[in-house]
């Protein structure tokens, strides 16, 4: 028995004395993390703080997020200080590892619980009109697990919310979310859920059904970007009229990726995909709008320096709308005038810097945009477009005008382009004009008697490449024959 006691005695004495030490290490930790996150979120304006008031076996947080006044400028800060309740302060309670015993069994450094009221976030007029519109407030509740590890276990979830006046009524499902944090990179994945939102009444009804929000970082880009995934998913919106025969359904997903090219470039993609059933209900000109679009556009090649300017150009651009705004309520001549003269010098600096980056963002064979299209309307015809354009000019210099003439009256100097289309010839009927569409029939047809396209299986297509001095089109060498009066045409304009 003596043995045992011991072995409970050492455990209890070693619970105890790793309950001690967190308990006066966790503000450190803490204040390491906003440090962290500060620095990642310095240029965006807004900048952390935490409180802690430690006891032994718990502590109490509150977290301010504050807005930066000099980055946001005051004409924003003003008009947030309207609706929200600034600083934004969320509290939370804290308990100490390494053991969890309230709200069951758990092992980690520290657990962390709160709630955040959406009425206690806004300005006292307009909290007051939210808490009269509706029964109850809307709470996200949320838990997060700080593990030994330095990693950050997010869970959290929001009530249900139901609104009912007369015939009408509001259901607006639990919001749910889990992810977990890197403390020390900030890397990391979270997901977020909206199961539903119905609004019904009147013999008519709308629900959108499963949105949702995914988050993954996978890498940090020149020590301030994060680099990974994002994607936004609706995976139904419906409604059912009185009106009309049958139901108005859709559903839509974006994906937005950011990666490290070779020599720290940068490269950004999006895509989309929407579909539709019912939607010509809603406009009679519709009767062939896409039941499917799918669109994507990628930029390569964009380099660490042209985000740099880009963030200073923001910047400028809200001096200048902060000098704008002091103008507008200066009823002083003499502070009107030195106003003025700052917007001036601000204009300049907004002008050197767009500049610099156009500069920086055309890079000679490395940046590139490119994009699709596919549609499909009934009947299954389909059409498709692809394009890509490739700079591969030389560094631009000069001032900002000078520029700008060059790459809009010089583009077959500079660029590389490679198009593919395929048009069903039944999209012509998306037209709206019978006289457009048989000019744009028309068109096409001619450009098949001259090789410049194909037609088959009831569709229009065509290949084309084009680099400087060549040109080529279904893989046939037509330099001499079209470059010609390209030329003339970029120099006619």
């Amino acid at each position: 028995m003596k043995k045992i006691a011991t072995v409970i005695g050492v455990l209890v004495l070693g619970w105890l004395g790793a309950t001690a030490y967190i308990s006066s290490a966790l503000k450190g930790e803490l204040d390491h993390y906003i440090e962290s996150v500060n620095a990642l979120y310095a240029s965006e304006g807004v900048h952390y703080k935490a409180e802690v008031k430690s006891s032994f076996f718990t502590s109490d947080v509150t977290l301010e997020v504050h807005l930066d006044k000099e980055r946001f400028g005051k004409a924003i800060t003003d008009l947030y200080a309207e609706l929200i309740k600034l600083p934004i302060a969320v509290e939370f309670k804290a308990e100490h590892g390494p053991i969890f015993y309230r709200d069951g069994l758990g092992i980690g450094f520290a657990k962390f619980t709160g709630q955040m009221k959406a009425s206690e976030l806004l300005d006292e007029a307009l909290k007051e009109d939210l808490l009269k519109a509706m029964p109850e407030d809307i709470t996200l509740h949320h838990t997060e697990v700080l593990c030994f590890d330095k990693t950050l276990k997010i869970t959290l979830h929001s009530n249900a919310l139901t609104l009912a006046d007369d015939d009408e009524k509001l259901e607006i499902a639990p919001l749910v979310g889990s992810g977990v944090v890197d403390t020390q990179t900030l890397l990391g994945a979270l997901d977020i859920t909206l199961p539903k939102i119905a609004v019904e009444g009147k013999g008519n009804t709308a629900m959108i059904k499963d949105t949702t929000l995914h988050i993954d970082m996978k890498e940090r880009f020149g020590g301030k970007y994060l680099l990974g995934d994002v994607a936004f998913k609706i995976a139904k919106v419906s409604m059912e009229l009185e009106e009309l025969p049958k139901p108005v359904e859709m559903d839509f997903a974006v994906n937005i990726k950011t990666e490290r090219e070779e020599d720290d470039f940068l490269a950004a993609a999006i895509t989309m995909q929407l579909n539709q059933e019912g939607f010509e209900q809603l406009q009679l000109t519709a009767e062939d709008m896409a039941r499917q679009v799918n669109f994507s556009m990628r930029l390569d090649g964009l380099s660490p320096e042209v985000l740099k300017r880009l963030e200073e150009i923001g910047q400028k651009q809200q001096q200048m709308a902060d000098a704008v705004f002091s103008m507008f309520i200066q009823m002083d001549p003499d502070e009107a005038e030195a106003v003025l003269k700052q917007a001036e010098a601000a204009q300049e600096d907004f002008m050197h810097l767009t500049t610099e980056a156009l500069k920086a963002l055309l890079v000679k064979e490395r940046t590139t945009i490119s994009a699709a299209l596919d549609f499909t309307t009934k009947e299954n015809a389909k059409s498709k477009m692809r394009f890509s354009a490739g700079y591969v000019g030389e560094t631009l210099q000069g001032e900002l005008e000078e520029m700008v003439a060059y790459l809009l009256t010089k583009p077959l100097e500079y660029l590389a382009l490679e198009v593919d289309l395929n048009i069903n010839e039944k999209h012509f009927a998306l037209i709206q004009s019978p006289q457009e569409q048989q000019q744009a029939k028309m068109g096409f047809e001619l450009a098949v008697m001259q090789g410049m396209m194909r037609f088959e299986n009831g569709a229009y297509s065509t290949h084309l490449e084009y680099k400087p001095k060549t040109l080529k089109i279904n893989g046939k060498d037509k330099t001499q024959e079209i470059l010609p009066i390209l030329k003339m045409l970029e120099q006619g304009r």
